[in-house]
């Protein structure tokens, strides 16, 4: 291989760079989510089979703490049973409104719910389903993100869901002030198409979409500034994106399934830093081949993560495409161009 002092010097600044801003940056939030041996009524009620659950943190702006907090609390619980994952969401809204009634409607358009799901954590085949106040649902897939070309699929359907939505005030009424919505779900794992076990964790995060309104004749509407534009919508999530993206599914949180009605109380998979790491290798290839046309072909051979150096092993290089792997504990972590990573066993 040809040596290029230079670009070997701009690749291991980089490295040393993001490993700072690496050490800085919080990890994704984690849940621990109970089983429930009964099923669950959804019919958008709190009942008592939801005490077992614990509430999760409140909802931030998706950009994290550079932005304000929210001006309402976003909140969920989760457990899980032997067929279907079940979701409690808790909204609160002085003026509960919606617009739309067909299913695959662009419900973010509305006010909204939103939940993402990537099942084995590899950033890729995740779904999405949306939900505002009618209890009108959007649910969709992505092979990959929309930054890897996606595409869309929106004549997936998430067989057999059941959802509800509780009201605690009237909607589409802005002569009084509501106090909350709520989302109760049950998601088959059929139509994820996968089970977990006990101790098995996902990467999954939640949105909310909220717009500011008006009151024009009677009728809400999205508020507008003064050259006559709707004002740019509310992202407030569970764990923060950093971008106001939702669809960077390694930034997404981890929920751990409990082996019993207990939650486990896990913290952070071993290799979530490790992971971190080699994503900033990713964006930094990806920046490199828009501005070049091609993957930058020279890797450092160590990287360090939280003070421990791994060797960087490159599988495949070539000008558009690549897969690098570390060794972590007693796995490997391989990524590839388009993002996907994975694990495999020493």
């Amino acid at each position: 291989m040809t040596f290029y002092p230079r670009t070997v010097l701009i690749f291991v600044l980089f490295i040393a760079t993001s490993m700072v801003a690496q050490e800085q940056q919080k990890l994704p939030l984690v849940y621990n989510v109970s089983f429930c041996d009964k099923g669950i009524e959804i019919d958008g009620k709190i009942d008592s089979t939801w005490e077992q659950a614990d509430w999760s943190s409140s909802f931030v702006d998706i950009e994290g703490n550079v932005k304000p907090a929210p001006y309402l609390e976003t909140k969920f619980k989760m457990l899980w049973g032997e067929a279907e994952l079940y979701l409690l969401a808790w909204l609160e809204e002085t003026h509960i409104w919606a617009t739309l009634k067909n299913h695959d409607d662009i419900v973010y358009r509305d006010n909204d719910f939103e939940v993402f799901i990537d099942p084995d954590g590899d950033t890729h085949n995740y779904m999405e389903i949306e939900v505002n106040a009618f209890n009108t649902i959007l649910d969709l897939f992505l092979p990959k993100p929309y930054r890897e070309g996606g595409p869309l699929q929106m004549n997936w359907t998430a067989e057999n869901l059941r959802t509800a939505i509780g009201l605690l005030g009237t909607i589409n009424q802005p002569n009084d002030t509501d106090s909350a919505w709520i989302v109760e779900m049950a998601l088959p794992f059929s139509s994820i198409g996968t089970i977990p076990s006990p101790g098995d964790h996902w990467r999954i995060n939640f949105s909310r979409v909220h717009y500011d309104l008006d009151v024009l004749n009677g009728v809400y509407s999205k508020k507008k500034d003064s050259a006559d534009r709707v004002l740019p919508e509310y992202n407030w999530v569970w764990s923060p994106q950093g971008i106001i993206n939702m669809h960077y599914p390694e930034k997404w949180g981890y929920v751990f399934f409990s082996h019993d009605h207990e939650p486990m109380n896990s913290e952070h998979p071993s290799d979530a830093r490790a992971r971190l790491v080699l994503y900033d290798m990713y964006y930094h290839q990806r920046a490199y081949f828009r501005k070049n046309g091609s993957y930058d072909t020279i890797i450092p051979e160590q990287i360090d993560i939280n003070g421990k150096t791994t060797r960087l092993i490159v599988e495949k290089m070539e000008p558009t495409a690549y897969t690098v792997k570390i060794q972590w504990e007693n796995q490997y972590i391989h990524l590839q161009q388009d993002g996907k990573i994975w694990t495999t066993d020493l």
